[in-house]
């Protein structure tokens, strides 16, 4: 087995990774030239370890270096720091796990992280690498990541809406309870009579960037719910991701002014699309009420025609997503320590 660790930042885009990503189904936020973007705006650095049998890539695993290093308003430098740990997570959407493998067996290719990976990245960053966290491990993968000084935890439920047995919006909108059901109509008909908002469905390459950074950072600055507040939304990152041929935007534009009023951005897969960004504006601001149920209706009829399984929307809101048919999905984060003996505990 080879095992190519990667910098995103210098090292090129490897001649596997088209193949790579075809096979392993992974989303546009795993683009090369989106993972160098976002690398280079990171506060940490950004390895991506590619598992392979000679030209053939077996696996993939990404994570983020932590060091004592790590600064909350510092960028990334060029050392990476002695003593540390592994925060694995998605690149971008953090609804998924930041791994794949070919051979991932039922739990989900837990075993592989811990027996393949560990040791691999011990050998490459030494024994200042301590400890890693493990995160979007799904319940089939909880046994395998017990043990003696390991720390598991359950965390936020991810919410998936199956929508396969729909042929409209208004087919998944009647399986809704009553109560709902109204409610939504209400709002899709407030939404239709009124003159003074354009909705569209576009590629992501004609989305403004600066207009969606704009919105996406007003969204944020709403929530400081998390330890470590995420960073904002860089313009130069949204506009290497919408440009990927598998982004679509959703937009709502006040058509007086012609303002970006709200934003999502849908990450296109051929069977499990995700949800990734979302941002309005508050009425008080030039907003709508009721945008996100709008949103939410518009994602599942542009899922519905495009003969999508599933739509992951992700975190947070939870409840809220459980009365709009979703279902929630138990995820669980990892805390391991790694021993000198180059084998996880």
């Amino acid at each position: 087995m080879v095992i190519d660790v990667l910098d995103p930042r210098h090292d090129a885009e490897p001649v596997y990774w088209t193949v790579l990503r075809e096979r392993a189904g992974l989303r546009a936020d795993w683009s090369w030239e989106v993972l160098k973007t976002q690398a280079w705006a990171a506060r940490t650095p950004q390895p991506v370890t590619v598992l392979r049998d000679g030209t053939e890539p077996r696996g993939v695993v990404s994570a983020a270096w932590v060091t004592g290093r790590t600064r909350r308003h510092r960028f990334a430098g060029p050392g990476r720091g002695w003593f540390g740990g592994l925060d694995v997570r998605g690149p971008g959407a953090s609804a998924q796990p930041g791994w794949w493998f070919a051979d991932a067996g039922d739990d989900g290719g837990v075993t592989q992280v811990l027996e393949t990976y560990v040791p691999a990245m011990r050998a490459e960053l030494g024994p200042g690498f301590r400890a890693m966290l493990l995160r979007q491990v799904g319940e089939p993968g909880v046994p395998a990541v017990s043990g003696r000084f390991r720390l598991v935890r359950r965390t936020e439920d991810i919410a998936v809406l199956d929508v396969s047995a729909f042929g409209s919006r208004d087919d998944w909108m009647n399986s809704l309870a009553r109560k709902r059901k109204q409610n939504l109509r209400k709002i899709f008909r407030t939404f239709d009579a009124d003159p003074s908002i354009a909705v569209r469905c576009v590629p992501g390459k004609e989305a403004d960037p600066v207009a969606v950074a704009e919105v996406l950072r007003h969204n944020e600055r709403k929530h400081h719910d998390v330890p470590i507040v995420p960073l904002p939304h860089f313009v130069g990152y949204l506009t290497v991701l919408l440009r990927q041929p598998d982004v679509r935007v959703i937009e709502y534009h006040d058509t007086r002014t012609g303002r970006l009023v709200a934003v999502a951005t849908l990450l296109d897969h051929p069977r499990l699309p995700i949800a990734r960004h979302w941002g309005a504006l508050g009425p008080r601001d030039g907003g709508r009420p009721n945008l996100y149920f709008h949103f939410y209706g518009e994602a599942v009829r542009w899922a519905i025609a495009n003969g999508r399984e599933s739509v992951v929307f992700g975190k947070k809101m939870t409840e809220m997503k459980a009365t709009l048919g979703a279902r929630l999905v138990p995820q669980y984060a990892a805390a391991v320590p790694v021993l000198a003996s180059r084998r996880p505990t």
